[in-house]
């Protein structure tokens, strides 16, 4: 009876995703970038992250092992890099921007066109090759990912304006097909299918949530719009060709606009939807928190290693500001097992991605303010399998509900197709490393470990004209990075040495609040400008 329970134990320990061997963390780095996590082998992480544009490697503790920078040889400025999937230990691939000066389109004011970039480099990060794409019919912005198919062939995907498009390149870098579409919105998430095809998540102006699938040489299947007209799409998990699972929110509507008002009756549910290979719900359930949920962003799910799903979501306060980290695991048929959250005082988070790890724990990047952080600074906490948080460990209660979208098809067709592709070259640049917190300590004792001096904006407000005064002149150079009221990323400048100030104009890009984060080898300092 003793060896048969001994057995018994022994096998419940077995079954547990690496219960005694799991490590939790919470880090803050002074740094800048997109925050896209890549899992390597050992508890090692790739994260788009560094002082401008950077890839950092971090160890299993979440500790900086090396941050490369490069930057674009020639005169016009490359962002680098904005993801990065990895083919093998020698090999990555990477997506990119290359600044093509103004683009005026027939209607509307003249703004930065940036072209898409993909590279691939080996493992010391020399970049072997890469490219930029000229779109047909399109002045594109910056790509969102990067997803690298089975075949060989990568795809990236982005906005123009009023629109969005898809590019496919081979392992060459040559492009096998591009489509460019001029409906108001653009494409969230792409996935690739067991047998080769693409799942793709969009947010259409008033066609709520749309999941379509795309064949291999990028025609549409089907493309069907559920939870019209404000609900969103935000992530994926494909199990196989007939079943996978969507996630995003039910309302949209007060996330267009943070200085805008909550409308009457605005109660966003995120939602977890089951559908099969036709696009035809299975199930669909909603789970409502104890305060709103930030629609914008923020939103990811990963498949647990014992079955069922993780979602992150952002929660948010009264006055619809992102301040709350939210994990939510739930089993196949969406029913919540747990729920966590971590709560600072004094701290507002807003999550951007979150991967799974092999010993069962969930690695999430955020961006965060609050007491002794500068404004929008990286952090990256890793929980353990049952969603604990290193510190400010807490439930977060939800409330899971019935939902019954309506799927109804529709055709979305491309205004216009292919690319050309011109080289690009790189040039490694030397910055001081980036420096790693301990966040657990920085929200006891609250430290300071910013840079002592801020830039200033005047005026401010502005009609989008206005001077950033930087805090002494420089002795290196340096980067600024513009960011909107969403964190996404407008368009990144470098700085030489010597300068004291420089102009922004930001006026073709239109009322609202922005972020402009200044980086150099002391660290970096943050300042909102209203454009009005």
């Amino acid at each position: 009876m003793k060896k048969s329970l001994f057995s018994v134990l022994l096998a419940l320990l077995v079954a547990l995703p690496h219960s005694q061997a799991q490590s939790t963390y919470g880090n803050l780095y002074i740094g800048d970038g997109s925050r896209k996590l890549v899992a390597l082998a050992g508890g090692k992480t790739l994260v788009n992250m560094g002082r401008g544009p950077a890839l950092t490697k971090l160890d299993s503790l979440g500790v900086v092992i090396w941050t490369k920078w490069k930057w674009g040889n020639g005169s016009q400025f490359i962002y680098w890099p904005l993801a990065v999937a990895p083919d093998t230990e020698d090999l990555l691939y990477f997506i990119g921007g290359y600044e093509d000066g103004m683009c005026n389109p027939p209607q509307g004011m003249a703004y930065n066109q940036i072209q898409p970039v993909v590279g691939k480099m080996d493992s010391a990060l020399v970049v072997q090759d890469a490219r930029r794409y000229e779109m047909n019919g399109a002045c594109t912005s910056f790509p969102q990912d990067i997803l690298l198919r089975p075949s060989g062939s990568v795809i990236t995907w982005g906005a123009i304006r009023n629109g969005f498009y898809m590019l496919d390149v081979d392992s060459a870098l040559e492009p096998i097909w591009a489509h460019v579409f001029d409906h108001k919105g653009g494409f969230k998430f792409v996935k690739e299918l067991p047998g080769g095809d693409l799942l793709v998540g969009l947010n259409l102006d008033t066609a709520g949530a749309v999941v379509a699938r795309i064949d291999t040489g990028g025609n549409f299947l089907w493309c069907k719009s559920y939870i019209r007209p404000r609900g969103v799409v935000h992530d994926a998990v494909v199990g196989s060709d007939d079943s996978f699972v969507i996630t995003g929110y039910t309302d949209s509507t007060a996330s267009t606009n943070p200085l805008q008002p909550l409308p009457p009756g605005y109660d966003p549910k995120l939602f977890l939807m089951k559908l099969n290979g036709a696009g035809e719900v299975q199930w669909c359930k909603g789970y409502e928190g104890a305060q709103l949920w930030y629609a914008r962003n923020g939103q990811q799910t990963v498949g647990a290693l014992d079955n069922g799903y993780v979602l992150m979501a952002n929660a948010a306060s009264a006055n619809n500001i992102a301040n709350t980290a939210v994990l939510l695991k739930v089993n196949s048929n969406g029913d919540t097992l747990w729920t966590r959250t971590t709560n600072a005082t004094g701290h507002q988070y807003r999550p951007i991605d979150l991967i799974g790890r092999d010993d069962g724990g969930y690695m999430m990047s955020l961006s965060i303010t609050g007491s002794g952080v500068e404004e929008g600074e990286p952090g990256i906490f890793k929980t353990d399998s049952l969603g604990h948080f290193p510190c400010g460990d807490q439930s977060y209660p939800v409330q899971v509900m019935d939902l019954f979208p309506v799927d109804s098809a529709f055709t979305l067709t491309p205004s216009a197709s292919g690319a050309t592709a011109y080289p690009v070259t790189f040039r490694d640049t030397i910055f001081e490393p980036i420096t790693t917190y301990d966040f657990c300590e920085i929200v006891t004792a609250v430290p300071n470990p910013m840079r002592p001096h801020q830039v200033r904006i005047h005026p401010n407000p502005s009609t989008g004209h206005f001077t950033l005064d930087l805090p002494d002149p420089l002795t290196v150079d340096s980067f600024y990075s513009v960011y909107d009221a969403t964190g996404r990323l407008l368009f990144q400048r470098p700085l030489t040495k010597s300068m004291e100030q420089v102009e922004i104009d930001l006026s073709s890009y239109g009322k609202g609040m922005y972020l402009i984060r200044f980086s150099d080898r002391d660290g970096v300092c943050a300042e909102r400008v209203v454009v009005e």
